[in-house]
């Protein structure tokens, strides 16, 4: 959660959905809350195993009758079991049986030549800085020249801002070094570095808060402290939140194209046969609390494919202590003491919540997530080395020493429960390492809900037709690459719809967020949005926001195609609920000339931070805020923000001519004289388009309702655009 203060302070929950698609369908993301499970979306259930003796030897001699699987305390029947990759024969096929619920499908089955062991290699270039390239690559190097066998086939992927596919999978040990060496000289995109100086920087700054004067509610002077040292210290505390805000938005540009890379290519192997391994090269990363949701959907996607993800911590070894010298609880979450009251731990500042802050601060906190990616989906972390060959060996051993079982669950109803999953050996001293269960999803439904999320999914309808939270909703979309679109999913709540608790000197806000993407006329959901979000107002937020709305903005990834969006938000602490539903248009990019869906604003502000450039709404150094609920004051500027394509170029100028004319109107007639505008200098990333970002004032304009006509008038080729956009004046 993010609270941004300017002229007036609004709360804004930014996270990102990517919905990553392939040539033919698009890929979905999962999102579930529970740690150490399989989701699966059929009655196959696949498991990796690992047997090992009293002394911690792997053990790699046991037959399927070796086996007895037990689902919630029911013995199932055993119907694919492949050995492990040490013991040498190929796994064990059956014949084609009937399911459960009356289907009959195949079991899987490898091709005779199919490679057994599919490893995909994942360099972490947002994490990785330059100087720890080296040994990654030499280790690399070494463990495709002597590890790599017959019975091995690996790609190599890099993380640098999106996924690139650095080589296909492939058992050609020469088109995999040279991948490697490839990675090497492409990868300097890290944000390590800037991520761990903005963290000393907020350090310090605390320090020096800390030792200065006191105060009383954030802002007022307390006893013996001068205006003009209460006002450095406000600034410095000001300073200070500019700072968090930036290490938030920093973690987060971080965490997402990780996480994503890591669900595209798990959910890509799950049709794969054999044994399915990722291990990534990382430095590792701290996500905020709204990107929880994500971390979790990651690790469901890779088990629901059953790949295994190692993680081998591409810094290689660590020393020292916090400089801070604060004690450092072990557990990401150890450090928020159980002494602080419930409000305390969740009070949020510039978009870190306590809980986001205790992430940060301390020894190693970005290998928390690294953690938690490895040891969920039955892998490991591998860290303080430089030997990387050697943690690729240890990786290389465990990958060769584990079973596949996989079974038909006996209980037909998938109810999506939480089913506990034990496997015995029949040979004594043993010690079997699997994972604990898995969600029995049903067959149809591809992303998991919680029970409460089913619950208002169910509830929709009547929801829609009877809200009790006033809402207003926008979706704008714009060009991204070739075929892609970026979505901002834009919301405005009135703050005296909503309930507040005070606790203490705070104003404690609870929204619940749930949306769901289908493809239009389709039922399968492609991905969920939104989250929980707490946040704590001090008394200065707390009066700002009362003067403008709660503001919600998250931004999706699309693919071009018709879509429909359901959104649901409740605030949960007065119970009031409002559902929506909008049909979303992409178009398939071609050569005519046309203009986005015009977004209306009465928020702008300088960016005052480069990480922020990339933003949709920023346009000549300044961040502008779309206004879903389109209601203006006479004393507010009127904002128009709009996009345009496939204008002509003209012959003598090689640019564009654009003449885009505004009229105000109020009951049909002028409310204002037209104002014309010219646009000829285009921007070419992310793809090449003119913006139009005007202001025009209300000032002495009559409360009632209004429309903007806007008319796009290329010069070039003699081609027009009409659009019409209202809004009201308020009194």
């Amino acid at each position: 959660m993010k609270i941004r203060q300017s002229m007036l302070v609004t709360i804004m929950l930014c996270v990102l959905v990517e919905l990553a698609q392939s040539q033919e369908k698009k890929e979905t993301k999962k999102s579930a809350d529970d740690d150490d499970v399989i989701k699966v979306t059929s009655n196959l259930v696949s498991l990796d195993v690992i047997v090992k003796d009293k002394k911690g030897k792997a053990i790699t001699d046991l037959k399927p009758e070796d086996f007895t699987v037990f689902e919630n305390g029911v013995a199932q029947k055993i119907d694919f079991f492949d050995s492990t990759l040490s013991s040498g024969p190929e796994a064990q096929p059956t014949t084609a049986t009937t399911t459960a619920t009356g289907s009959t499908e195949p079991k899987p089955r490898a091709p005779t030549s199919f490679p057994r062991n599919i490893i995909a290699l994942v360099l972490d270039g947002q994490s990785t800085e330059v100087a720890n390239l080296k040994h990654v690559r030499e280790g690399m190097v070494k463990y495709i020249r002597e590890r790599i066998s017959d019975s091995d086939s690996v790609a190599l992927f890099s993380i640098s801002g999106g996924l690139q596919l650095l080589q296909t999978f492939t058992q050609d040990k020469g088109k995999l070094i040279a991948a490697v060496e490839k990675a090497y000289y492409s990868s300097t995109v890290s944000k390590t570095s800037e991520a761990r100086g903005l963290s000393e920087d907020i350090r310090a700054m605390r320090e020096s808060i800390a030792s200065g004067p006191e105060l009383v509610g954030g802002t007022v002077p307390g006893p013996g402290v001068s205006n003009s040292m209460a006002a450095q210290a406000l600034i410095a505390r000001h300073v200070l939140e500019q700072y968090i805000a930036l290490r938030s938005t920093l973690g987060a540009q971080q965490t997402r194209p990780v996480l994503a890379a890591l669900a595209a290519i798990a959910e890509g192997l799950r049709a794969i046969p054999g044994k399915k391994t990722l291990v990534m090269f990382s430095q590792g990363f701290v996500a905020p609390e709204t990107l929880d949701w994500q971390v979790q959907s990651t690790i469901d996607i890779a088990n629901r494919a059953n790949v295994a993800i190692y993680i081998i911590d591409s810094g290689g070894l660590t020393g020292g202590a916090p400089t801070s010298g604060a004690l450092v609880s072990g557990s990401p979450l150890g450090a928020i003491s159980g002494g602080l009251e419930m409000e305390q731990r969740r009070r949020a500042g510039a978009g870190e919540s306590v809980f986001d802050i205790t992430r940060q601060e301390g020894l190693n906190r970005q290998q928390d997530l690294l953690y938690r990616i490895s040891e969920d989906t039955g892998g490991h972390f591998i860290k303080n080395t430089n030997d990387i060959a050697g943690g690729l060996e240890r990786i290389d051993a465990e990958v060769r020493s584990r079973y596949t079982l996989a079974y038909r669950s006996t209980n037909p109803n998938f109810d999506g429960s939480f089913r506990k999953v034990k496997i015995e050996v029949r040979r004594p001293d043993t010690t079997v390492f699997t994972r604990a269960g898995y969600y029995a999803i049903p067959p149809t439904q591809v992303i998991p809900f919680s029970p409460d999320d089913r619950k208002l999914l169910a509830n929709f309808a009547s929801m829609q037709a009877n809200p009790t939270l006033p809402l207003s909703l926008q979706l704008a979309s714009y060009r991204s690459r070739e075929g892609f679109y970026i979505v901002p999913l834009s919301f405005e709540i009135p703050p005296a719809a909503v309930q507040f608790d005070r606790k203490g000197d705070r104003e404690r806000l609870q929204l619940e967020v749930l949306g769901v993407v289908r493809t239009d006329g389709e039922e399968k959901i492609l991905s969920r949005l939104g989250g929980n979000f707490d946040v704590a107002l001090t008394v200065q937020q707390y009066e700002s926001i009362l003067n403008d709305k709660i503001f919600y903005r998250q931004d999706m990834q699309l693919y071009a195609g018709n879509y429909t969006l359901d959104l649901i938000v409740r605030d949960r602490l007065s119970g009031k609920v409002a559902a929506k539903r909008e049909k979303l248009v992409l178009p398939v990019d071609d050569s005519d000339f046309w203009a986005t869906e015009a977004v209306l604003s009465r928020h702008a502000e300088p960016v005052k931070q480069t990480a922020r450039n990339g933003d949709v709404f920023s346009e000549g150094g300044v961040q502008i805020r779309p206004s879903p609920s389109r209601e203006f004051h006479a004393a507010d500027n009127l904002i128009i923000f709009f996009r345009l394509y496939n204008a002509a170029l003209a012959r003598d100028s090689k640019k564009p001519l654009v003449r885009v004319t505004v009229t105000l109107m109020k009951d049909g007639q002028q409310a204002t004289r037209p104002l014309d505008y010219q646009l000829t200098e285009p921007a070419t990333e992310p793809v090449p388009h003119l913006t139009f970002a005007k202001y025009l004032k209300l000032t002495g304009l009559a409360p009632g309702k209004y429309s903007a006509v806007i008319e796009s008038r290329d010069i070039v080729q003699q081609k027009v655009l009409k659009q019409e956009s209202s809004f009201v004046i308020v009194p």
